[in-house]
Parts: structure tokens; C-alpha cells; sequence
């Protein structure tokens, strides 16, 4: 059986690439950025990047990944972007 694709906690975005999630609290998370946004950590220096889909500030570079000029917080928003699901997605909520 296929594993069925579980959407962040934070982003909402859908989690396609299970090598950056993580769980805590028994919420899903597509990395350990948006993790830490949902548990109120902020960036301790300006100028970091942010995720061109979720707008998460990158604080865990480890995940962080660039397409076509764009810098996202882990291959998961970078997949959501490249399926077409832009910015201002927060919240899952579409037109069919």
C-alpha cells in the first residue's frame, strides 16, 4: 500500500517528500521550518530567507532548496510551487 500524503500543519501544504518532515505534538510538519514557526520560534537575525511559497523564514538550512531563482524551505514547498500551487495557499482552500 502507498503511504497517503499528509498536508503541514503550518503551510498546509501536502507532503510529498517524507525525508524533511517532522512530528511534534502530534501535528505533521513538511520540515523543521515551518515546525518552528508553529511553535512561535523566530529568526534571531534579520535578513534571513524566506520560503517563496510558505513565506517561512529558513532557519534550518539543511532543507532549504533553490528553483528557477527561487529560494524555498524544503522540497516540498518547492514541489507545491511547481504543481501550480503558487503563492497564498495557506489554508488549502481553492476553486474547483
Amino acid at each position: 500500500t502507498q503511504m497517503a500524503h499528509a498536508s503541514c500543519a503550518h503551510c498546509q501544504t501536502t507532503i510529498s517528500d517524507h525525508s524533511t518532515m517532522v512530528e511534534r505534538g502530534g501535528q505533521t510538519y513538511c520540515c523543521n521550518n515551518c515546525a518552528m514557526m508553529a511553535e512561535g520560534q523566530t529568526p534571531m537575525h534579520t535578513g534571513k530567507a524566506t520560503c517563496a511559497h510558505c513565506n517561512s523564514p529558513i532557519m534550518d538550512t539543511s532543507t532549504q532548496v533553490e528553483r528557477g531563482g527561487q529560494t524555498f524551505c524544503c522540497n516540498n514547498c518547492a514541489m507545491a510551487v511547481a504543481q501550480g500551487a503558487g503563492h497564498g495557499t495557506i489554508g488549502g482552500l481553492g476553486r474547483a
